[in-house]
Order: structure tokens, then sequence, then C-alpha cells
């Protein structure tokens, strides 16, 4: 049997199970096994690492085992597909055959018998078994607590766009509370077979570039004194070059505190715009590894190259949903039939929800339909400094136009949004479109233009603020 069989064969093995031809890296991984050649070679040759090698390698083998009800390995894949050709071809009563364009897609009809025990039992390879363990630094990440997850969680769509997408940069933003943070840590677990080098690293004290940059290159190059160019495109490019060679995973927390206040969301502090270039690149050049930064808002550069078809994504989280009902079930909250209206008037935000938990209780003993007959929202003294945070970063024709919306009772269309607003229209219009993007306005489908609203949290903090 030549390469060229055994890839035909493999190929139609693999598409009767999965319904999937084999893609170019796992026809390298059967080339290369057939012609005696280790993982490390075969990664050079398809532009990738070892360990995502090994990793396509482990899943093929994983899927012919099934197929073949043996054990299939890096050593014994050639004899054991030869093997089967042979039993194929004596017993063709097992299979049909059927031709689609130039491959012979194997159908089962019936199980192919196992193997005979009078067959050599399969070898052992070092180098298949052989799983190197990702290096990690997560001293900034927060710890592993009670995670939320739910169907069509993000969490999903994260793993999807990471390991199946190849997503280079992806953003993570949202208010402060809605777990931003939290599931970037309960990401890496289920993904980190999948790295080389995953590092975890805060800008909460608002680190100059070079200083990020050196802490990265020490980490991914395993040098712990290393002497730096003070070049920071020298720089840059010493760390595409790591992020090319070895698959690695950089988790940026905390971005917005790089980001101005007072001005529209986005823009960068003074001496702070070359991190748009870090991110520009990461996005932009072709390389193994993912960004991924958690902010209460996007960087403005990255809205400028981000779609759907592109290695680079971002995501804006708002809530739980129906799924925040564990928390107040944790919480010992009563009056269950009332928790969608509590969940709603909090965005389903995971901390304002705990935090207005023990005043429900401690007021109300845990009646949440009592606590709802109250109005106006309730702002404690520890979700009010949270609020602040947000409202303090606002331009000051942000404040003028969600000000406005406050004073609204029911959602208002764009146009009479701005008709109530002094100011320019253009002006306007990159307002309310910055609102959106710090989750702090909600868009909903009206029947003839799209409408506004402000969730009942933040309006109540907006008129205190104007009282």
């Amino acid at each position: 049997m030549d390469v060229q069989e055994l890839l035909r064969l493999a190929d139609g093995l693999v598409f009767t199970k999965t319904g999937k031809h084999l893609d170019d890296r796992q026809q390298a991984v059967v080339r290369g096994t057939w012609q005696g050649k280790r993982y490390s070679e075969i990664s050079k040759e398809v532009h990738c690492t070892e360990r995502h090698v090994r990793n396509i390698a482990s899943k093929l083998w994983q899927i012919l085992s099934k197929i073949l009800e043996e054990d299939v390995n890096k050593s014994n894949f050639s004899s054991t597909m030869e093997r089967y050709e042979i039993s194929k071809i004596s017993n063709s009563g097992y299979f049909n055959l059927v031709h689609k364009g130039n491959i012979n897609v194997c159908t089962e009809t019936s199980h192919h018998p196992k193997t005979s025990q009078n067959s050599p039992p399969p070898q052992t390879s070092t180098e298949d078994d052989t799983q190197q363990k990702p290096r990690l630094d997560l001293r900034d990440a927060p710890e592993l607590k009670t995670f939320y997850n739910y169907p069509n969680s993000p969490l999903t769509a994260l793993e999807t766009w990471i390991l199946e997408q190849n997503c280079r940069l992806l953003t993570i933003t949202g208010m402060a509370g809605t777990g931003k943070s939290a599931i970037a840590r309960h990401l890496i677990p289920q993904i980190q077979t999948q790295f080389d080098r995953i590092i975890w690293r805060s800008l909460r004290t608002s680190p100059p570039l070079e200083t990020t940059l050196k802490t990265l290159i020490q980490f991914l190059s395993n040098q712990p004194e290393i002497n730096f160019s003070a070049n920071i495109d020298a720089q840059l490019s010493i760390l595409i070059e790591y992020l090319r060679e070895n698959r690695c995973l950089i988790i940026l927390d905390d971005v917005q505190q790089i980001l101005s206040s007072g001005q529209l969301a986005g823009n960068y502090k003074p001496r702070y715009e070359n991190y748009g270039t870090l991110f520009k690149l990461i996005g932009e050049i072709p390389h193994n590894s993912c960004l991924i930064l958690n902010s209460w808002e996007p960087p403005s550069d990255i809205i400028t190259f981000t779609d759907d078809n592109s290695a680079v994504r971002l995501l804006q989280l708002t809530g739980l949903g129906e799924a925040a009902t564990e928390i107040l079930r944790q919480k010992g909250l009563l009056d269950e039939e009332a928790w969608p209206e509590l969940i709603n008037l909090y965005q389903g935000n995971p901390l304002w929800l705990k935090l207005v938990a023990p005043t429900i209780k401690n007021l109300f003993g845990g009646r949440v339909s009592q606590y709802l007959s109250y109005q106006p929202v309730f702002l404690s003294d520890e979700l009010t400094p949270i609020l602040q945070q947000h409202y303090q970063r606002l331009s000051e024709i942000e404040k003028q136009a969600i000000s406005q919306l406050s004073n609204e009772i029911e959602p208002v269309s764009f146009t009479l949004w701005m008709a109530k607003c002094q100011g320019s229209q253009r002006e306007l219009c990159k307002a309310i479109q910055s609102l959106a993007r710090r989750g702090m306005i909600e868009k909903l489908s009206g029947e003839t233009e799209t409408i506004f609203t402000i969730p009942p949290v933040l309006k109540q903090y907006v008129k205190m603020v104007a009282e």
C-alpha cells in the first residue's frame, strides 16, 4: 500500500464516522506517520506547534480505534490499515464501496470483526503517549469559583472561536460584575491542553507597553533574565515570533485601565496608544496563538477590524438571564415566581444580584415580591461606587444623552431621542454608539425603527446624580 492508497482509505473511514473528510493537517499526520516521521517534523511542515499536531493525531487515532474496534496509535497505524485493507478485500460483504469524486468512501453495512486473538498486540509508542503539560502563569488570574454555565453559554462560543476557527484576538466586554474574568478563567481548563503556554496578566495598574511586553516575552521564552531592545517595534517582532513558534494563550484583564475617562469609549490614555499596535499586530498577522482582552469597553481600533468571518472577535456580556436564578436560590431568597422580575431589574448581572440579596434577606426576610413592591430601585452602598466608576468614564455628551434617556418612562426611538438632546446630531450619534459599546443602554427592535432604553439600575443612579 502506498501513501496515496493509505490516505484514501483513512479518509473513507473517517468520513464514514464523522461525515467529514480529512483536512490538510490530518492528511499530514497520516502521510508523516507512514513515512516514519516524528510529530516535531510534521509540525514544521504544517506550520503549527508539535502539541497541536499531537492533539490532531490523538483525535484521529481515537476515531479510527472506534471504527476498527481495536487500539490504533502512531506506531501501529500503518500495519493496522494494511491489515484492514486485506481483511476488507477478503470480506467484501462487510463494507460497500461508494465512489464519490476521486475518493472511495466506505459505508458500513455491518460491524467489522474485532481483531483476531492471534493478531499481534498493539505496540506502545512513547512519543505518541507522552503529553507535555502547558506552562501556566496564572498569578494575576482570579480563583476558580462557582460558574453559572447554561445552554448557549458564551463559554461554548469562545471554545468554538478559539479551537475551531483559530481566533487570534478576542475581546470580552461588559460592565463590572457581568462575569468577564470568570468566563475567561473557566475557559482555561477546557482548552489548556491545546496550548503550549498560558499567561494571565492584569492591566489594573496601567503598566506601559514596554513592561507588558517584557513580562510576556520572559514567560514565553522561559528566560527570566533576558536583554531587551529599547525599541518597541523590535520587542513586538520578538513577541510575534514566539506566538508563531508556540501555541500560546494570553489573557490581558482590566484593559479599561489603559483607556481614557471623560471621552467616548475606547480611546487610549496618553502614552498608551502603542497598545493599539500590539492588538493590531496580533489580530492581523498569521500565527498559532490567541490573545483575550477583558474590558469594560472595547478599544476603539478593535472595532475597525472586527467582523464575523475574521480571526478577530468581540463578545459583549450583558447578564445571565434565567441562569441567574441559581444565584437567588443559593442566597436563600423566596417567592421564586418573582425572580424573573428581579433578574430583569438588575440586568441578570451576577455581582449586582449578589449585592442586593443581603438587603432583601435583612429587610424583607428574603421575600422578593415584597422588595419589588417598593420603588425606586434600591442602590446599596456597595453597588453605588461601581455605578459611579462607570458614569465617571463618560464624556459630557454621553452624560447628556443618558440623562435625557433616564427621564423617559418608555423606550424611545433614535429619532425622538436625538430630537430631545441638545448639540450636534453627528456628535450625539457617536455618543449613542459609545454608550452601546459600554453596555449602558439597551437596543430593542421597534415596529419601524430601533428604540432605546436604559437598565433600571442605571436609570436610578443617573437620576440620583442629577438631583
